[in-house]
C-alpha cells in the first residue's frame, strides 16, 4: 500500500485516504508533509465528494503559500463560494486510530514519529464549531474532536484491539 501511496504523492503531491466504513466517515491527506512541509489534513462528517473538494481547495491554497498550522477559524474560497472552516491540531495519541496509512507512509519514508496533522471543522447553521459552546448536537457528533488527547487507558484499549 505504501508504494501505491508513494507513486500518487510523487505524481500529484498528495493522496486522499477515504475511510467510509467508520462510524463517522472521514477523509485525510497523505503527502502534504513531504510535498509542502505542511501538516496533513483530516475532515469528518461530509460525503466523500464534498470532503475531497474542501481538502483540494485547502491544498491549492497551501500550494500558493498559505498555511493552516494553528488553531484558528478562517474564511476560504471554493470556486465562487466562501466558507468558514476551523482548524485544530490533531493530538498525537489520535494518530494510530485515524491516520494509520499516513503513519505507514512516514515509516516508508524512514521518518516514523514525524507525523503532524490538522483537523478541518465545518460549522453549524449559526456558525458554531464543535469546539465552540452551543454547537448543534448533530454537527458536534459528526466531527469527533481529535485535538483532545486520549487517556492512557484509551490508548491501551486501542492497542489491545490490534494485538
Amino acid at each position: 500500500m505504501e508504494e501505491e501511496i508513494a507513486e500518487i504523492v510523487h505524481k500529484y503531491g498528495w493522496y486522499a485516504a477515504n475511510v467510509s466504513d467508520a462510524e463517522q466517515p472521514f477523509l485525510y491527506t497523505i503527502g502534504l508533509l513531504e510535498s509542502w512541509q505542511h501538516p496533513e489534513l483530516i475532515i469528518f462528517g461530509l460525503d466523500a465528494e464534498n470532503a475531497y473538494a474542501l481538502l483540494s481547495g485547502l491544498i491549492s491554497d497551501i500550494q500558493n503559500g498559505n498555511s493552516y498550522t494553528e488553531n484558528a477559524v478562517q474564511m476560504i474560497e471554493l470556486g465562487e463560494d466562501r466558507h468558514q472552516v476551523g482548524f485544530r491540531c490533531v493530538h498525537s495519541t489520535q494518530h494510530p486510530i485515524y491516520l494509520g496509512f499516513a503513519m505507514g507512509y512516514q515509516r516508508h519514508l524512514g521518518r516514523p514519529g514525524e507525523l503532524s496533522a490538522m483537523q478541518v471543522f465545518w460549522p453549524d447553521e449559526k456558525g458554531r464549531f464543535p469546539f465552540d459552546p452551543g454547537c448543534e448536537l448533530d454537527v458536534y457528533q459528526l466531527q469527533p474532536r481529535l485535538d483532545i488527547g486520549l487517556t492512557p487507558r484509551e490508548v491501551q484499549d486501542f492497542e489491545r484491539r490490534w494485538e
